[in-house]
């Protein structure tokens, strides 16, 4: 049997190998590289498409595309590269055989029909801030032990804010974590803000948000005192082994950087263009009228004193406020009564619809004071200290409409039962709420960070040393700070839903009805009953101590150049949080309404 099955396979084998070399006679290859005839560049996954067939291919990182299996005979091929002109060539493919052809695009709207011929406007060279900063950047990854990206804070100009993570999220090899619109930490290679350490001048920063977690904040954090920030992906001996992805050590300014003194200052008014008014507009957090283009001050200023003794002193100020707005829908596949009950994976009906709109202001303001003194001839002491203060409020208003998942009415003879398909869903009476979630929220962030080091280098013995203490302090306020965090109203009468002129999952009307058959005012609070309200104050604290003593000392016996380094480093981190949450369920009278 075992025997009589071989034969059947070598049998079949050979059949389809038959079949495949017909094929092949009868079909061809075609090949070549596409390249930027402007640039010289050659192109990656620029899209090559076989028309009058489903044969599609894209090109390589060299730039090169292969179309296998094309019919022998003539044959159009299109090539397209985004912001390029695509291109279309006749080819006659030969039977078993490989055409070659190579392909040029350019775009005749920025290049001219010419794109051989390329005249550059004249230009001039010149030094400026930007460009010296990068250079020291650039010097200092060239030289560096290990893997390091450095940028200057100089490099990008003015940044929104004056804030760090607004500058990190520039910055390559790191990702932004976003919290709605603030960016509120950064990650290397994915592993999460967790896994990143964040220090100043080596010291860890413990700027925290909420709870009790490794994720330094970012949000409270000034630029206008920071030299450069510098991300290392490969760690030294030397450095700790707390990052799983790698670190980011941001270098503060130093007074010994210039020869002279440097003052620095902006005024700037950052608006958001949704609301690009001087005028005041509503906001939900405290229930009035406030302002949206918001000013903002920063200065820094360098002052060596003298040859071995100086200061640096920096002061920003700034309050940004943002327009947050979401919806969600909610697709069931599953229901009761009438024709919800057929409802499926493959026929879903939309359930409900949730829209939120939340104002959002974050206050920022953050003093730091530095002196560096050279103690002796190749000895610096320096001693600093950052303060770090901001304050966020959110005031968000949801609403939700739900139709419902039982598709017959709740009151006897009411109608109609609920109908539905990809473009509309039309509820049933008393299966429908609307509910309308007021919540308000006041954080308060604030840190203090201490900075001692100690540095001697006389080329042969190189002590590096230091001591920090972080101390950052988180509070979310709602009971003290004189409201709710969440207040929640669902309707106080019957009502159905419609969602209509669905498009793209969300629906462009919506149409509620009583049980009159009346309109139903959602926008107005009278028709709605509160049930619930909340608070959750919470109080975090994160404080870390650190110190450490490296020694290094060059080796000139050896005929390379070697040295031997020995070191040591202790850290303490406490982190607490002590969160509180009260909920509360009105029991008051059925005609009670959530109107203020």
């Amino acid at each position: 049997m075992i025997t009589s099955f071989l034969r059947l396979m070598s049998l079949a084998s050979i059949i389809v190998f038959a079949a495949e070399s017909v094929a092949a006679a009868a079909t061809g290859s075609i090949t070549g590289r596409v390249q930027n005839v402007v640039t010289g560049q050659y192109l990656n996954q620029a899209r090559v498409t076989l028309r009058g067939g489903d044969h599609v291919t894209f090109t390589d990182n060299f730039g090169t595309y292969r179309l296998v299996g094309v019919p022998a005979g003539p044959a159009v091929v299109e090539f397209f590269y985004t912001d390029l002109d695509p291109v279309v060539v006749n080819l006659i493919v030969p039977a078993g055989g490989v055409i070659e052809r190579h392909v040029d695009l350019t775009s005749a709207q920025r290049y001219g029909r010419d794109a051989t011929a390329v005249k550059l406007n004249a230009f001039v060279v010149a030094s400026d801030k930007e460009t010296d900063a990068q250079a020291i950047a650039t010097n200092e990854q060239r030289f560096a032990p290990n893997l390091k990206n450095v940028l200057s804070t100089d490099a990008l100009g003015d940044v929104l804010g004056g804030s760090v993570g607004e500058f990190l999220k520039f910055m390559p090899g790191l990702t932004a974590d976003f919290d709605n619109a603030d960016i509120a930490g950064v990650s290397v290679r994915g592993l999460g803000g967790a896994m990143t350490a964040i220090t100043s001048d080596g010291a860890p920063a413990t700027n925290i948000w909420t709870g009790a977690t490794r994720t330094v904040d970012v949000r409270s954090m000034a630029l206008n005192d920071i030299s450069r920030i510098e991300l290392s992906k490969v760690p030294t001996p030397a450095n700790p082994a707390d990052s799983l992805g790698g670190s980011v050590n941001l270098v503060s300014k130093s007074a010994f950087e210039r020869s002279g003194r440097q003052l620095r200052w902006g005024v700037n008014v950052v608006g958001n263009h949704e609301a690009l008014t001087f005028g005041r507009m509503p906001h939900s957090q405290r229930d009035q009228l406030e302002h949206t283009i918001l000013p903002g001050a920063n200065f820094d200023f360098t002052w060596p004193v003298t040859r071995d003794f100086g200061v640096v002193i920096a002061g920003t100020t700034t309050e940004i406020y943002n327009e947050q707005h979401f919806a969600r829908t909610t697709w069931a596949t599953t229901g009761t009564g009438g024709a919800l009950a057929a409802a499926s994976q493959t026929n879903p009906y939309l359930q409900s619809f949730l829209l939120i709109d939340g104002p959002r202001n974050i206050s920022r303001n953050s003093f730091s004071a530095k002196a560096d003194w050279r103690v002796m001839r190749h000895g610096v002491l320096s001693l600093g200290h950052v303060l770090n203060r901001s304050t966020t409020r959110i005031g968000a208003l949801q609403l939700t409409f739900n139709a419902g998942a039982n598709g017959t009415p709740t009151l006897a003879n009411a109608s109609p039962n609920a109908t539905w398909d990809s473009t509309f869903f039309r509820g049933s009476l008393g299966r429908a709420t609307i509910t309308n979630n007021g919540t308000a929220q006041l954080a308060n962030q604030k840190s203090d960070n201490t900075n001692l080091t100690f540095r001697y280098d006389d080329g042969r013995w190189r002590l590096e040393s230091g001591l920090s203490r972080s101390e950052s302090r988180f509070k979310r306020r709602y009971w003290d700070g004189g409201f709710f965090y969440q207040t929640i109203a669902t309707n106080s009468r019957p009502i159905r839903i419609n969602f209509l002129d669905i498009a793209g999952d969300q629906p462009s009307r919506i149409e509620v009805f009583d049980a009159t058959n009346q309109p139903f005012d959602w926008r107005d609070l009278s028709n709605y009953r509160p049930t619930t309200t909340n608070v959750a104050d919470t109080n975090t604290i994160n404080l870390a101590g650190n110190g450490y003593v490296n020694v290094r000392r060059r080796l000139d016996v050896l005929p390379f150049p070697a040295a031997l380094q020995i070191g040591g480093a202790q850290r303490i981190q406490r982190l607490d949080t002590n969160p509180q949450a009260i909920n509360l369920t009105f029991n008051g009278p059925a005609n009670a309404t959530a109107e203020p």
